[in-house]
């Protein structure tokens, strides 16, 4: 008989829905702090546990399983931002998932991915929208024009803060500070 060779470990069946959950969060994990690039399917595959060959058959591709990554992060972010305390920042620039998200945005645009659909009715937009009106008594006219400046400031900060020398939390806490003063401001005098 051959030298005891252990078996091989079986994958026990799992549903397509757990499978693909398995994938984008072993998707997400493995790109917090790496290039995208050199994150492959099967890295991804055997780290969810499951066969590198569902990738293209649940996603089509790694971009597309890249973008269902995208889509529950933006998700989740956007219900952070309802669920802020009022007078805190909606939005934080040290959060792993906004900076993954960018990171991820930024990549897929690079790669001649269409990234708008992503933001499937403006969630986060919309959120913010809704708390800069609610919590910050911003008036409706304008409460969605700072809400797309909040998250200009954020993809900003958070793509390019290294290059702007900005490395450190405590290097970006006074953008944080005056983005708050000028929501205060916009709360007490409204733009005619």
């Amino acid at each position: 008989m051959a030298a005891d060779t252990p078996p091989k470990k079986r994958r026990s069946p799992i549903s397509r829905a757990e499978g693909e959950r398995r994938l984008i969060d072993a998707a997400y994990q493995l790109t917090q702090d790496r290039p995208i690039s050199e994150v492959g399917v099967r890295e991804i595959a055997t780290l969810a546990d499951v066969n590198a060959g569902f990738v293209h058959t649940w996603f089509g591709s790694k971009n597309d399983l890249v973008i269902a990554v995208v889509k529950q992060q933006i998700a989740e972010i956007a219900e952070l931002a309802l669920q802020a305390k009022p007078g805190t920042a909606a939005l934080s620039f040290e959060d792993p998932k906004l900076i993954c998200v960018i990171r991820l945005l930024l990549w897929l645009h690079l790669e001649g991915v269409e990234v708008e659909h992503l933001f499937y009715n403006k969630i986060i937009l919309d959120n913010l929208t809704k708390r800069f009106i609610e919590i910050e008594n911003i008036d409706p006219k304008i409460a969605r024009e700072a809400a797309t400046i909040a998250i200009s400031i954020g993809l900003a900060a958070g793509a390019f803060a290294p290059m702007l020398e900005m490395t450190e939390m405590t290097d970006i806490q006074p953008v944080m500070k005056l983005w708050r003063h000028i929501l205060s401001l916009l709360a007490k005098y409204p733009p005619q």
